[in-house]
């Protein structure tokens, strides 16, 4: 097998191949997390959430969006993970989502511990995680080469509503925003397609200079403690805060 080349050593003129060549995702990756992505989604949309105190109406998922790297496609080839922001019926505004959000967790947690296409699938390590907002985490894996893949999933309020604005956001979404006195960052998945059309849409080559800042950053910031680097003189933060020499997780990266 070959062995991946150092960036550091990597002339401007061979950097594209190395993007495509060590950075870049296979096809049979893409087909292989799709089709986790599909199973995960199709769960969502099939199951009705209702009993929770306080809950009352029945929950319906409105949209599932793809996140991340993963959503914005500059996800890189040993990214084993997948984040899902998911819209629901129940949250009328950011008080709401407040009011019901671990509510909803909790209904996921039972939900997916009942689902047989995700048992089947080898479900493990289900969990609320703490966080800016709490999310539903598992691990699955998938079908043709088993390998493991770290779902994230994060209930949201549907701000923006049926189409993503194109242009500036009407004043009244700022006003309920701030009205809501939220922790920073506990809204930010509501407005997810925005960041993920941000990047989404922007030419190839972008993408690519994005991929190896990550690629690097991880390289020379969080090689593991077995693997220091030696450029590695002072601690970066890109949307994540981590220890020195610990692996940071692809989906803490800004983008």
């Amino acid at each position: 097998m070959a062995v991946m080349p150092e960036l550091f050593e990597t002339p401007a003129s061979r950097l594209n191949s190395f993007v495509s060549q060590w950075l870049q995702p296979c096809r049979a990756w893409k087909e292989e997390v799709q089709e986790v992505v599909r199973t995960v989604e199709q769960f969502l949309r099939q199951e009705h959430f209702q009993g929770e105190r306080g809950l009352d109406q029945e929950v319906r998922v409105l949209k599932v969006v793809k996140v991340g790297s993963l959503g914005n496609g500059t996800v890189l080839r040993s990214t084993k993970e997948v984040e899902l922001v998911v819209f629901l019926s129940c949250f009328h505004s950011f008080q709401e989502e407040i009011k019901y959000h671990r509510d909803i967790l909790r209904l996921l947690w039972r939900k997916v511990l009942c689902c047989q296409d995700l048992l089947a699938l080898g479900l493990i390590d289900l969990r609320v995680a703490q966080g800016v907002p709490d999310t539903l985490v598992f691990t699955i894996h998938t079908k043709g080469t088993m390998e493991p893949i770290t779902v994230t999933i994060v209930p949201a309020y549907r701000v923006l509503g049926p189409s993503v604005p194109t242009s500036q956001l009407p004043a009244l979404i700022y006003v309920s925003l701030i009205k809501a006195c939220g922790d920073p960052g506990n809204f930010s998945p509501s407005f997810s397609e925005l960041q993920k059309n941000f990047v989404k849409y922007r030419p190839t080559k972008l993408k690519s200079l994005l991929r190896l800042v990550k690629h690097w950053y991880q390289q020379a910031y969080h090689p593991g403690s077995s693997r220091p680097h030696p450029q590695c003189g002072g601690r970066v933060q890109m949307g994540h805060r981590c220890s020195e020499g610990q692996p940071v997780p692809e989906k803490g990266l800004l983008l």
